[in-house]
């Protein structure tokens, strides 16, 4: 699977096949492994089986039919944001979408420099976003925001992800060093939780908002509660 994903979504044909090639050549010139799918209407884009789950999006404003300011604007309601470049070929539509914060605007015809400056961009917070978990030469990008705990587990580490998880063969210390200190912190030897999920802290364990319940250790509990109270206070990474 590729490391970041960028849908691109235009329904003038030449347009969308020029940008996709243009995004493609700017991704394997910073030898980055990247896949970016076309889409020629938003209504396409919004069926796909994972329309949300992208690390980009690359939406023309105005489109026959759903326009990518309507799609945009769905996607936002959906706690998708950062990951939003806006593309029109009239200046006039050009501050159009400012209430979903998207991360830039292009202007048709579209450069390989301004299309380069606006991919840098998300890319750079993508990575904020994203822990690399990296063992022998390979490399896995993991949503920041979807990783529930990490747990030692059979001489490797298991990282939760909702339903779903991916097993590392890393100790969980040479993990913990692959997340944001402040978002992930230890309840007990053999868990490292983010901050993000916990719903609330007791003496007998460390309740998530999925229902997950861990274990929390008496030499961990006092550092874990200071550390989530401070975390509430002041959220993010």
């Amino acid at each position: 699977m590729s490391s970041y994903r960028a849908a691109l979504c235009d329904d003038e044909a030449a347009d969308r096949v020029q940008i996709a090639e243009l995004c493609r050549d700017i991704f394997t010139a910073w030898g980055m492994d990247a896949e970016v799918i076309p889409f020629s209407t938003a209504d396409e884009l919004r069926r796909a089986p994972d329309a949300a789950l992208f690390d980009l999006y690359l939406l023309d404003i105005r489109m026959e039919g759903t326009s990518g300011l309507e799609l945009a604007r769905q996607f936002y309601s959906q706690g998708i944001r950062d990951r939003i470049i806006f593309i029109t070929g009239d200046p006039e539509f050009a501050l159009e979408g400012y209430d979903v914060e998207p991360l830039h605007y292009l202007l048709k015809p579209v450069g390989r420099d301004r299309l380069e400056a606006a991919l840098r961009r998300a890319v750079e917070r993508w990575e904020q976003q994203t822990a690399l978990f990296r063992w022998g030469g390979k490399t896995a990008a993991l949503p920041l925001r979807e990783i529930r705990c990490l747990e030692s587990r059979d001489h490797g580490v298991v990282v939760c992800l909702g339903e779903s998880e991916r097993t590392f063969p890393l100790s969980l210390a040479e993990a913990e060093r692959l997340v944001p200190a402040r978002m992930f912190r230890r309840c007990h030897k053999s868990y490292l939780v983010n901050m993000d999920w916990v719903d609330h802290l007791t003496r007998s364990g460390v309740f998530l908002r999925d229902g997950r319940c861990l274990p929390v250790s008496r030499s961990c509990y006092a550092g874990f509660q200071t550390a989530l109270v401070r975390y509430l206070n002041h959220p993010g990474i």
